[in-house]
């Protein structure tokens, strides 16, 4: 009577786990954008403004134009819909890669919210910003309709060519039939 209770549960155990791994692959594979983004680059320049018929030029009246460059990058399979940039400052200038009509809002705290109607999917859309006389430049926050951005170093987002894909999925579902088969060897006693 207890073995065959057992056996009940156990079976009851693997269609569980059958369960939860099919529900995991397709959350894995459904469709949807995923946005990342950070910070490109960065240069300082301090020009001299001082009248240039006078000898040597004045130190007096620098103006410090500072340039950073963010990347926004869907790596989802699907486009994404409204979205929206945060800046940290609002900057003097703007001009985003490839040009798109955008929208600029001054928010709270002097924060820049940069809306973007549309960037598809595997597209890099870069925001060249310039501001004078300011150093602080970061992005608080991308989102859009369906995703929150998420922060990553520049160096990190790369691709791989689709045979290094296509090895990594052959490598996944290899070590999901393992665990079945571990799964059904000690359900089962096979």
């Amino acid at each position: 009577n207890v073995s065959a209770f057992a056996n009940s549960v156990g079976t009851e155990v693997v269609g569980l786990g059958f369960s939860l791994v099919l529900a995991l692959i397709f959350h894995m594979l459904r469709l949807r954008p995923t946005l990342v983004f950070g910070r490109a680059h960065a240069s300082l320049h301090v020009l001299n403004l001082a009248d240039k018929n006078k000898e040597p030029p004045e130190e007096d009246n620098p103006l410090e134009v500072y340039n950073e460059q963010f990347f926004v990058l869907n790596e989802g399979r699907r486009a994404a819909h409204d979205v929206s940039v945060v800046l940290s400052h609002f900057p003097r200038n703007v001009s985003v890669n490839p040009a798109q009509k955008v929208s600029y809002e001054n928010v709270e705290n002097g924060r820049c919210l940069v809306r973007i109607p549309y960037i598809a999917a595997k597209e890099l859309i870069t925001l060249d910003c310039i501001y004078l006389n300011q150093r602080a430049a970061s992005i608080a926050s991308v989102r859009s309709d369906e995703s929150v951005g998420i922060l990553v170093d520049f160096f990190t987002v790369r691709q791989f060519r689709p045979v290094v894909y296509g090895a990594i999925w052959v490598l996944i579902l290899l070590g999901i039939a393992f665990l079945a088969q571990m799964t059904f060897q000690l359900a089962f006693g096979a």
